[in-house]
């Protein structure tokens, strides 16, 4: 069987979804209140590439746009949750939404946000001492509150990208890009 080749197109269409993700990580850092907000768009990015162009284009996109932001953004917290959340999770969303099993599904999507984001938070704290950030006396509930919230607006955005994804399908894909893809 051979393999499937990626044409000049899709590389092309990678590349820019990678360099408007890496501008939205670098605007994070200039407007601060969008420190949690780009990121998360920046990941929708990876979703159109993941849609046009297939897992392995969108693997390289996000692993540029990850390592660029480790090194040029200086928002480090905008650079860590694209690295551990929203960059890599579009391409994981379409695996777990193939199951059809929709308690399943998202009992897997809260995995794929509480497991990166606890190992993140533990490392922060016992790793590089920033135990401060969290509140060392912050307690067992407020914790769980905390992640409870994280959970929540996570469960959110996940909604938002499926019906931006449905619109970008059944509007703007038709209208704009079906001419690029043929």
């Amino acid at each position: 069987m051979a393999k499937k080749q990626v044409n000049s197109r899709q590389m092309a269409f990678g590349g820019i979804m990678a360099a408007l993700a890496l501008v939205l990580m670098l605007l994070s850092s200039v407007i601060p209140v969008m420190s949690y907000g780009l990121p998360a768009i920046a990941g929708f990015l990876t979703t159109l590439v993941v849609l046009e162009c297939g897992d392995r284009i969108a693997a390289v996109c996000y692993g540029a746009v990850a390592l660029l932001s480790m090194v040029l953004v200086p928002d480090k917290e905008s650079a860590l949750l694209y690295l551990i959340l929203f960059g890599w999770y579009p391409i994981v969303k379409r695996y777990i939404e193939m199951l059809r099993r929709p308690l399943l599904e998202w009992v897997l999507k809260l995995a794929c946000m509480a497991v990166p984001v606890g190992i993140a938070s533990a490392a922060a704290v016992w790793l590089l001492g920033l135990g401060a950030v969290f509140g060392e006396g912050m307690g067992v509930p407020l914790i769980a509150l905390f992640y409870l919230a994280a959970a929540a607006a996570f469960v959110l955005y996940d909604i938002v990208m499926t019906r931006l994804i449905s619109a970008y399908l059944a509007v703007l894909r038709p209208r704009y890009l079906s001419r690029f893809f043929r």
